[in-house]
């Protein structure tokens, strides 16, 4: 039986700690002793370290609606009718606004994890072993800085909070640039990669480690763009990928067995555990098919977030990747074959509805090889070792190296190693934040909407779909943070 750092007794701690906050981001997780009174020894950070981990799933739960379901890897099914799960549709379809349930849950679910780090942050004083301190701050300030890193892709600028703030203060926050943001998320990330242990014991397996930590900083640095960001994040890459003891297991569908979790491949994922105690995970059933029951997996599925047609045509026919990562038909409980795509990485075993065992993998060994051959790219173009890291984990997947007539220019590798990570890393919700990194969101979008029959099909014109614009790119800030303080400015088009 897998060890988890998520303790029951944990989980009772932060039940009776957690307060919601009705005036505007959720900024203030500890009760009324607060977090001077609630952490008064090591014991006690590490309680709620801990709980900002145990936040995760709450992020985890909406972070594929504003990520997965706004790329051409995946759509709602178009099963429903045009006024069913119209908040989901609102994503899907780009037409999203500021009362979207989901741009709303994200955002509060975000600086509820940015809350619990600032409380540990804040109170690391009490822990007399400056290891274990260093620790638990590396910790904190990794959840932090992956929060607000999402958080900056996602909507642009937002607020930056490292420290704890009352309702009052909350009140009065202004927005900050994306500049200013990735200040504080590097600054975070490098703490955390020069202070986090390479490993730890069995006993704490999912705790974020300096490589889970490097990963993170590179992409960052690769995110922001600079020249001298780019040939940072290739020192970091570099460092993870050669020192870190990562590496690809040999059957890619061994990354994600259920019996084999954070393996050697895996660097950081959000956790979770079935058995009714409140830790499963529900996208087993939020991306089966509807009328599938049982047959596919334990009480049926919603079909939330169905695979495009084009990730059908994406991949050669010996890629094992593909049966991993999907299926294209589902046998019913009376033997009938049923033809329609979903999303079966996340399937297992289970007996309770939204209850299944299976860890959200956020980073791992393939990211940081695809990482590196794209800052090599970025700061030198395509030399002869970013295409064998490329080649990497082309092989792993039965495929030939790529052609080299067809990867010796910038732009050409840069293509080939965006549709190599589409392939690798589908429904992990990475491919929306690569086609914004690579700024070809607009243009890749719209040609899926011109051309997969679901936003095209004459007899249901209501799901058609008009191209979008650069600024629908972000998500729009929460209308409830707009109304508590008239002054936070929207984002431009909403």
């Amino acid at each position: 039986m897998k060890t988890y750092i998520y303790k029951i007794a944990a989980l009772i701690v932060i039940a009776t700690a957690l307060h919601s906050c009705e005036d505007a981001i959720d900024l203030e997780p500890i009760s009324d002793i607060g977090a001077d009174g609630f952490y008064a020894n090591a014991d006690q950070v590490n309680l709620g370290i801990i709980g900002a981990y145990n936040s995760l799933q709450e992020k985890q739960f909406d972070e594929w609606v504003v990520t997965e379901l706004r790329s051409d890897n995946t759509q709602l099914s178009f099963d429903n009718s045009q006024n069913a799960n119209v908040p989901y549709r609102q994503l899907d379809q780009f037409v999203s606004n500021p009362l979207n349930e989901f741009t709303s849950s994200y955002w509060r679910a975000s600086y509820k994890t940015i809350g619990l780090s600032n409380h540990v942050i804040e109170a690391i004083d009490v822990v007399e072993d400056a290891t274990l301190a260093a620790q638990y701050e590396g910790e904190a300030r990794f959840l932090r800085g992956h929060s607000l890193f999402n958080l900056v892709r996602l909507y642009g600028g937002v607020f930056i909070v490292t420290e704890t703030v009352d309702a009052s203060q909350a009140r009065n926050l202004e927005r900050k640039s994306i500049e200013e943001a990735y200040t504080v998320i590097i600054e975070d990330l490098e703490f955390a990669y020069n202070n986090l242990p390479d490993s730890y014991g069995s006993d704490q397996a999912g705790r974020a480690t300096k490589w889970a930590a490097g990963l993170e900083l590179g992409k960052a640095l690769l995110t922001l763009g600079t020249s001298d960001s780019k040939v940072r994040a290739e020192i970091v890459l570099r460092d993870v990928v050669s020192s870190s003891g990562g590496r690809l297991l040999d059957n890619y569908e061994d990354v994600f067995d259920t019996n084999n979790e954070m393996n050697d491949e895996i660097f950081f994922a959000v956790r979770y555990q079935s058995g009714l105690v409140g830790l499963g995970a529900p996208f087993a059933n939020l991306f089966s098919p509807r009328a599938s029951e049982n047959s596919v997996v334990f009480g049926g599925g919603d079909e939330f977030n169905v695979p495009t047609e084009g990730m059908e045509s994406l991949y050669a026919a010996n890629d094992p990747r593909a049966g991993v990562n999907f299926s294209t038909s589902w046998v019913d409980n009376v033997g009938n074959t049923n033809f329609e795509r979903f999303i079966s990485k996340y399937n297992s075993d289970f007996g309770n509805v939204d209850d299944a065992p299976n860890d959200w993998v956020i980073s791992r060994y393939a990211d940081a090889v695809l990482l590196l051959a794209e800052t090599i790219n970025e700061n030198s173009g395509p030399t002869t070792e970013a295409v064998d890291l490329l080649n990497l984990v082309k092989n792993r997947a039965n495929q030939p190296d790529a052609v080299a007539t067809d990867v010796d220019t910038f732009f050409e590798f840069k293509l080939a190693l965006e549709e190599e990570r589409r392939k690798e890393f589908a429904f992990e919700n990475h491919r929306w934040f690569d086609l914004v990194r690579n700024n070809r969101a607009v243009t890749v979008m719209n040609n899926h909407f011109a051309t997969d029959f679901q936003y095209n099909d004459p007899d249901a014109p209501f799901f058609n779909t008009a191209p979008i614009q650069q600024f629908q790119t972000l998500l729009p800030i929460p209308q409830y943070e707009i109304d508590l303080n008239p002054s936070v400015a929207q984002n431009v088009g909403y």
